[in-house]
């Protein structure tokens, strides 16, 4: 009964702007979540900087566990200056979320997680010009996606009814209903690229139940009829994929997970000794659903010796 007198309470709120939109002209808030990943950030920089157009400004919500790891991050902030980055040391989520999307007078915002690869090009001119009223783009989503991701494996699942639509004239889009969609069709909120109202969302993070990035996906998804009624949009190909492998998993991101003082988790091995992850052969062909099983190659940073290439994860 009290999540329920909450959701109304939340329905009323967002509603109410539902018919209008922010007069705010600043750019969507780019805002990405990281824990003791340096290597899958420096890889979502990489790919950021090479497809989209003109770069939004990024704000890195990070956790790092040890000095090792907060060394790590801070090498990878040097090296992506140029983007405008701003980072932010995670202290408490909730509240450190909070105060970011608050203090932020942007009219969307994008959520990354850090498995998140850039595979096609992204005109920012697009995302700076969208009207909350129209609905929510997706950056995950597009005709290719044919499959819903289950475990290592991948399942079939419907596409809703797909419109054509047209953005910024040379850009082609799809449209649909989310509440005639199914699995990922079916997701407004997701936290790994779409652009949501900011305005509208903000209450509903001020009201949800969460700790770390995992339980907040899963917290505002029960508020998704919220949106459901608004169109969605996607390109014909989707923008970007999930590569979770190493995974952190649950609330792990909140927390030290148990682990030998004495072990440097192999990722942060391979970043040490100057090696990136290499998504130069990943197989796009089966790019048919927003996450891939495929753990990219490990290869000597060009700015390093040449040398090494080894697997992730192996």
């Amino acid at each position: 009964m009290k999540a329920l007198t909450a959701a109304r309470a939340i329905a009323a709120r967002v509603g109410s702007r539902l018919v209008s939109s922010p007069t705010s002209t600043d750019p969507p808030l780019v805002l990405l979540f990281s824990k003791d990943r340096a290597i899958r950030l420096e890889l979502f920089l990489r790919s950021y900087a090479q497809h989209v157009s003109g770069p939004l400004p990024i704000t890195v919500l990070y956790l790092a566990s040890s000095d090792a790891h907060r060394q790590a991050y801070e090498e990878v902030f040097a090296d992506y200056r140029a983007l405008e980055l701003t980072a932010i040391a995670e202290r408490a989520f909730k509240p450190d979320l909070l105060a970011v999307l608050r203090a932020s007078s942007a009219r969307h915002v994008l959520f990354f997680m850090d498995d998140i690869v850039f595979l096609h090009p992204v005109d920012t001119r697009l995302l700076e010009q969208w009207d909350p009223g129209d609905g929510i783009l997706s950056l995950r989503l597009g005709r290719n996606i044919t499959h819903c991701a289950d475990g290592d494996a991948a399942r079939p699942q419907p596409q809703p009814e797909l419109f054509e639509d047209t953005a910024l004239r040379e850009q082609p889009l799809a449209r649909w209903r989310w509440s005639a969609g199914q699995l990922e069709w079916a997701q407004p909120t997701s936290l790994n690229g779409h652009l949501l109202p900011l305005p509208d969302l903000v209450p509903v993070i001020e009201q949800a139940s969460f700790e770390a990035p995992a339980s907040l996906d899963a917290a505002i998804g029960q508020f998704k009829f919220l949106f459901k009624g608004r169109w969605g949009y996607c390109w014909e190909q989707a923008r970007i994929m999930s590569l979770p492998f190493d995974p952190v998993t649950s609330e792990q991101h909140g927390a030290s997970a148990p682990q030998d003082l004495d072990e440097t988790p192999p990722l942060l091995q391979a970043f040490q000794r100057g090696l990136r992850l290499d998504i130069s052969e990943l197989p796009l062909a089966q790019h048919n659903s927003c996450r891939m099983a495929w753990a990219p190659a490990l290869r000597r940073d060009s700015r390093g010796p040449a040398g090494a290439e080894e697997t992730a994860g192996a």
